[in-house]
């Protein structure tokens, strides 16, 4: 009798014990405190690309000179939403060059651009908007069928001569897809010439020898618009139109630039590139420029 008691006391006491341990846990389920992922506002991305050329020709009896040449481009943007707010900025720095036996080293690329743009939601993918852009080289350029042993004399650009400055303010339509357009209706280009070998009337817009700046004021019109054409291969295009409202409005500038990406693998790519400009106040003729090549890339992004 005196067991049996024992074993029902004993019997009672785990019982009690097993619930005061789950009212415990339930009690610090219940009294625990979610913490939200903190969102992450800023998408980070960045493309590295470099291309080798490469000729060479010995007892060829078809001919040929021997050369070699390269280029390299890196692109990274920073782009913020947070609600009605949005911002892009990029920045593109290039540079590239070909070496031919017996002759000086010809530049194929040289650029130094950067974009930013601000935008405040007015509407579904309209946002008013503000944005700025400044575009120049980082060395000295040369006409090398004018000049084959050119000097540091024989420049026709060198840095920020020319550089280009241009603020606008207006309307900017991005919806979620491929097309983007902006339309900037009050916009100031402003051309500088900080070299003053290179300060000659008539040069990149100058009006008088000494002029260091070409100031424009008009309205400037651009469209992107990027597309996968098949399965790894991009076609991304731009065109910018601007027209100045001081002087000879119907001499529109225009800006257009054409990249065909045809991807290998991950890290190997083609890439054909088209670049036109027409600006009256620079050169009274179109200027074209194409490319191809085949190099390694690399590319990143942040997760949204």
């Amino acid at each position: 009798m005196l067991k049996k008691l024992l074993l029902l006391l004993l019997a009672l006491s785990v019982s009690e014990l097993s619930k005061a341990q789950e009212n415990e846990v339930n009690t610090t389920v219940k009294d625990s405190v979610l913490i939200p992922k903190k969102e992450n506002h800023w998408k980070i991305s960045g493309d590295h690309s470099l291309t080798i050329n490469q000729n060479s020709f010995s007892n060829w009896i078809a001919g040929g000179t021997n050369s070699f040449g390269g280029a390299a481009r890196i692109n990274y943007s920073f782009d913020y939403k947070n609600g009605k707010h949005i911002s892009k900025n990029k920045i593109t720095v290039g540079y590239g060059q070909i070496n031919n036996k017996g002759d000086k080293m010809k530049k194929t690329d040289d650029i130094l651009l950067l974009e930013s743009m601000y935008g405040y939601s007015i509407s579904k993918n309209w946002y008013a908007s503000v944005a700025m852009s400044m575009k120049t080289q980082m060395f000295n350029g040369y006409d090398y069928s004018a000049h084959p042993d050119y000097t540091s004399k024989d420049r026709i650009s060198s840095f920020m001569s020319p550089g280009y400055l241009t603020l606008g303010v207006g309307f900017e339509y991005k919806p979620e897809g491929k097309f983007q357009f902006s339309v900037l209706p009050l916009t100031s280009k402003n051309t500088f010439v900080l070299d003053e070998k290179l300060q000659k009337k008539g040069n990149y817009g100058l009006r008088h020898d000494g002029d260091y700046m070409f100031m424009e004021l008009g309205a400037m019109v651009t469209a992107k618009y990027k597309t996968e054409v098949v399965k790894n291969i991009t076609w991304d295009n731009s065109l910018s139109l601007f027209s100045n409202y001081l002087r000879h409005a119907e001499r529109v500038d225009i800006t257009f630039g054409s990249v065909i990406d045809m991807k290998v693998n991950n890290h190997i790519s083609t890439k054909l590139t088209f670049d036109l400009i027409y600006d009256h106040d620079q050169i009274r003729k179109t200027q074209t420029r194409q490319t191809f090549g085949v190099g390694v890339s690399y590319k990143f992004k942040t997760n949204e």
